[in-house]
């Protein structure tokens, strides 16, 4: 979200009465609690007693620092410490610009973080060591969002998932942006492994904290042999990775994704400049290369000198966007951490796959977030309150990109997932938008069901760091609580099982997606249709066709079909030159319209 429009709702919900009061009080002084002690390969390690009868160890080193000589290379297993070490407070973000999502104060533009950020949180229901052998609880590993540029796993807090569904959530930092995601020739030298010229490296530490789990979570009553990795947006798309990834093989038996995206890119994409064929991406390797030289911080292009520029020589040369966010070439067809193909190609072959039970979903109206960002959609009246200038054409609009999110990252790939003989695939949408509304701001106009949304009622966190305090207030408390209390129950026993089944036991059935069955479970409180199976699909070609009768304007088709199936987050399979063409859109190259401005 802008600062702007930050600014607006905030104004709003404090003028209102709905801004959540005491978010600003300092936190209890965490104390460290001898029960919480736990003997790990590396150390033994201490945490504190946490809310929902918990306990929490944050900042856990789960690899070494990748810095010096570790930049762009695989994440190296962790060296043992001596003694007793506390694990009370989060280690530093991963390097990246200042936004809400950083967990850090900074302001727009500032680079905050760290290079030696590979850290995680676990939250624990609370035992005695005496009882941890025989708990084997299910294990939750959380993988953060942000465009894999932006974002922590310190900002979410696993005690209600944990305490309520007697779980363990692990939370993961990984590198990001141009840290986390670099190909490049020059770093490709003979002695190095296949892993370490892949350019995923973001991806490779959410491996590694995998094997952490593996190697450590029995020390926490976890069971290393039921594993569940979930992810939102970003976090989402790396999950995707995941089940595709050959490195990730058995380290997790379940996956969660939340409005993700199945997109890998070509390492041309990743590698090439501009002007070359194939075209690689704006911020690829060549094009932030050729950036860094004309900027004078890099005169010779070799592996030691791009090891050796600052963070703020390598950063200078992207331009943070809306929430801190710029674009990199990430989740890279290497050919050895993800398959040179494209994951639909993966799910088709029915083996080129982690085969595992899933669960995929989006919000409603994912796409409302980022249109309230646009001046020419959104204005703000009187200078701070915002509003929609033409609300049909903004559902419109929304419509068009928050199902293309909905077709592509649930629809397509569950129809080829439960196509194999393999494990059920479970398809959600969640649709709760009962926001404020009152004279001054119609949020549910603005926002709806929007994305993001559905994180503070799967962590049952409507007051901690990834909460949205504005957005909530007495009226819609008793609705969201219990549409939370459904969500973790639905969570927490695909957690355990594979199969979300009835949830808490008092909700309705699951039913997995199938080819004569396709059905996913809406999210909603029961003032508004309550949670429900309902028969619900739609298709690219049904997308195609809506986006040529719902949109009046030539140029607009064109540059929306650009977005939706060739620059936008989602894959780029359904991208057709062909249909470009016999649209009439060719005379003005698709990049040209997709980078313009609205």
């Amino acid at each position: 979200m802008r600062k702007g429009l930050v600014l607006a709702v905030i104004v709003v919900a404090a003028v209102s009465g709905y801004l959540f009061v005491g978010g600003d009080e300092p936190a209890p002084e965490r104390i460290a609690d001898p029960q919480s002690l736990r003997k790990l390969p590396a150390g033994e390690i201490v945490g504190y007693r946490d809310k929902f009868e918990t306990h929490a160890w944050r900042g856990v080193p789960f690899a070494q620092p990748p810095v010096g000589e570790l930049r762009w290379k695989a994440p190296r297993s962790l060296a043992s410490w001596s003694g007793q070490r506390n694990a009370l407070e989060v280690g530093p973000p991963c390097v990246q610009f200042w936004g809400g999502s950083a967990g850090v104060p900074g302001d727009e533009g500032e680079l905050v973080g760290s290079e030696d950020c590979l850290t995680l949180s676990v939250w624990a229901p609370a035992m005695l060591p005496t009882e941890l052998a025989a708990a084997q609880l299910p294990v939750m590993v959380w993988v953060h969002g942000g465009g894999n540029s932006v974002g922590t796993g310190n900002t979410y807090n696993g005690h209600h998932l944990a305490g309520s569904q007697q779980v363990i959530v692990v939370t993961v930092n990984y590198r990001l942006g141009v840290l986390g995601w670099f190909s490049h020739e020059a770093l490709r030298n003979e002695d190095a492994s296949a892993e370490d010229v892949s350019g995923n490296y973001g991806l490779l530490d959410i491996v590694a904290a995998l094997k952490w789990v593996k190697s450590n979570i029995a020390a926490f009553g976890g069971d290393p042999d039921n594993v569940t990795v979930f992810g939102e947006s970003a976090g989402g798309r790396n999950v995707y990775a995941l089940i595709a990834s050959p490195s990730a093989s058995g380290l997790f038996h379940r996956a969660i994704v939340q409005s993700g995206s199945t997109l890998t890119v070509e390492r041309s994409w990743a590698e090439n400049t501009s002007d070359q064929s194939p075209r690689g991406a704006p911020n690829s390797s060549g094009n932030v290369i050729q950036a860094l030289r004309e900027a004078g911080v890099l005169s010779t292009v070799t592996e030691s000198s791009l090891r050796a520029l600052s963070i703020a020589d390598l950063h200078s040369v992207f331009e943070a966007g809306g929430f801190g966010m710029y674009s990199i070439p990430s989740n890279i067809r290497d050919g050895k951490v993800l398959p040179l193909t494209s994951l639909q190609a993966a799910f088709a072959s029915g083996s080129g796959y982690n085969r595992v039970p899933i669960m995929v979903g989006t919000n409603r109206d994912e796409s409302k977030v980022f249109m309230a960002q646009d001046e020419t959609l959104v204005t703000q009246r009187f200078g701070l309150f915002p509003t929609v200038k033409d609300q049909e054409h903004y559902d419109t609009l929304a419509a068009l990109y928050s199902d293309q999110w909905k077709v592509l990252s649930v629809d397509e790939p569950a129809r080829l997932l439960a196509a194999n003989d393999g494990p059920n695939v479970y398809a959600y949408r969640f649709d709760w938008d009962e926001t404020p509304s009152n004279w001054l701001v119609d949020m549910p106009s603005v926002l709806g069901a929007g994305h993001a949304l559905e994180l503070g009622f799967v962590f049952g966190d409507f007051e901690g760091g990834i909460s949205l305090p504005f957005l909530y207030n007495e009226e819609n408390l008793p609705g969201r609580e219990q549409l939370s209390q459904t969500m973790m129950g639905y969570w927490g026993e695909f957690a355990r099982s594979g199969d979300p089944g009835r949830g808490n036991g008092q909700s309705p059935q699951w039913e997995p997606w199938d080819a004569q069955h396709e059905v996913r479970m809406v999210f909603d409180t029961d003032a508004d249709n309550g949670v429900r199976m309902v028969s619900e699909s739609d298709s690219v070609s049904a997308l195609k066709q809506r986006l040529t009768s719902s949109i009046a304007s030539h140029d607009l088709r064109c540059k929306i079909y650009v977005e939706l199936f060739l620059t936008g987050f989602q894959s780029r399979e359904y991208w057709s030159q062909q249909e470009y063409t016999a649209a009439q859109c060719s005379e003005i190259d698709p990049y040209q319209r997709a980078f313009a401005s609205p």
